[in-house]
């Protein structure tokens, strides 16, 4: 009886210990399987976060790259447009000191006898006492007509209208200045985008 007692003992423990191991198993199993789903889930988290990372930041730089390249343009163009303005009143000036005396009066006379009939010349109120026996000269010598006024808006050099025609020549410094500084700014952007580039380069 007690051996029979002994061998249901033995065939319990072990039968317990057997279902125990088993249970352990299976829970380690489980647990096993959690962790790599977790693992798992962690990783492609992370490939997303650095996915997004990677395509903010190439955003970033290309927005980055974008802007510096408009506040390079912008600061090309005021430059630009501060030399341009420094060029355009230096040859304002340089125009407005040539357009008097002799050169003045050669270039009405090149311009009256050029046309065709009797002209009408308009000056500044300070040049027309200088030119008034100046222009008699060229209707003596050239048998045409040539009345000479005064302008306000002349401030240098003159304007020329022929008797018949409806067109005004302008030879004004304002004229002649701004016809210079158009040849001058192709250059003259030219010239200031070459300097930026060698900037850049050093």
């Amino acid at each position: 009886m007690a051996e029979e007692l002994k061998h249901l003992i033995e065939q319990i423990q072990k039968e317990g210990v057997e279902k125990a191991s088993a249970e352990a198993e299976t829970i380690v199993s489980h647990a096993k399987e959690k962790a790599a789903k977790i693992v798992a889930e962690a990783q492609a988290q992370a490939q997303d976060m650095l996915k997004k990372a990677e395509i903010e930041s190439a955003a970033f730089s290309q927005r980055s790259a974008k802007t510096l390249e408009q506040a390079a343009r912008d600061l090309l163009i005021t430059i630009g447009q501060g030399c341009e303005k420094v060029v355009t009143e230096t040859l304002g000036k340089e125009v407005d000191s040539a357009l008097s005396g002799e050169t003045l009066q050669k270039m009405i006379t090149d311009v009256v006898l050029q046309g065709e009939g009797g002209a009408t010349v308009a000056v500044s109120e300070a040049d027309k006492a200088a030119l008034i026996s100046h222009c008699a000269n060229i209707a003596k010598q050239s048998g045409k007509s040539v009345e000479l006024v005064s302008d306000n808006e002349v401030l240098s050099g003159f304007k020329v209208v022929f008797e018949g025609k409806n067109v005004s020549l302008d030879y004004t410094g304002e004229a002649i200045a701004e016809s210079l500084a158009s040849f001058l700014r192709p250059e003259l952007a030219k010239t200031v985008s070459g300097i930026a580039r060698e900037q850049i380069s050093k």
